[in-house]
């Protein structure tokens, strides 16, 4: 079966650099896949380039100071400034993720669930299919077997202190909670953070770690179980 322009849009939007046959398929099956997968591989580059830049420690001052202008000068933003601002809003993620120099595994999940923890919950089940697990993950040299892979309802990449890594949405019976996959970062094992009525229990794997996240009202244990026993990484051939 073919996939339609509404499952290629969210598979570009995923992993726009996707080149497995299937992917390839649906890129040339017309025009309007292919304007689509050429705008998705544009982004993906400014957010890698992204990476590499380095935003002026007075940016966003200068943002601030172009709503004090007159009106008459507002239309006019310095080429420099402009080039600024294209990456600053275009990568807004990947500046983050540069701009913060975590001092721990601690701190960095702290800092990552308030910066978009609220947002990714709200988006569990959203355009989501079993693919995109395997697919994700595998790009992480890891996988979930089925007791996990069959609770998750949502999953992206995310930044991590040492490269990219998964987000992930959860399903319990005491409702959605989230996992942090840090495939290049060692955690203290057992490990719990409790921020703005939250909790995160951090789990040492053969490979990386993950931050087990949930209310401090939710019992985070059995999750902690599941993703010790069922998140296998450091499968290069996955």
């Amino acid at each position: 079966m073919s996939m339609n322009f509404s499952e290629f849009k969210k598979l570009m939007g995923a992993d726009p650099l996707n080149r497995d046959a299937e992917t390839e398929r649906a890129r040339h099956s017309s025009p309007e896949f292919e304007a689509l997968a050429a705008e998705a591989e544009a982004f993906e580059e400014k957010l890698q380039g992204a990476l590499l830049f380095d935003p002026p420690e007075d940016l966003l001052d200068q943002v601030k100071s172009i709503g004090d202008q007159p009106a008459r000068r507002k239309n006019w933003i310095p080429f420099a400034l402009a080039a600024s601002l294209l990456v600053f809003v275009g990568a807004a993620g990947l500046v983050w993720k540069q701009s913060h120099q975590w001092d721990s595994v601690e701190a960095y999940v702290m800092d990552h669930y308030s910066y978009d923890g609220s947002n990714v919950l709200a988006r569990a089940g959203e355009n989501f299919s079993d693919q995109d697990i395997s697919r994700i993950l595998a790009k992480l040299d890891a996988r979930a077997d089925e007791e996990l892979s069959s609770v998750i309802t949502f999953i992206k990449y995310c930044p991590t202190p040492d490269g990219r890594g998964a987000h992930m949405i959860v399903s319990t019976d005491q409702g959605p909670m989230t996992i942090i996959y840090m495939p290049e970062t060692q955690a203290t094992d057992g490990e719990v953070i409790q921020f703005d009525q939250m909790q995160a229990s951090l789990v040492n794997l053969e490979h990386g770690s993950a931050a087990i996240i949930g209310r401090q009202s939710q019992n985070v244990e059995n999750l902690v179980v599941m993703v010790r026993d069922s998140l296998k990484t450091g499968l290069v051939d996955a």
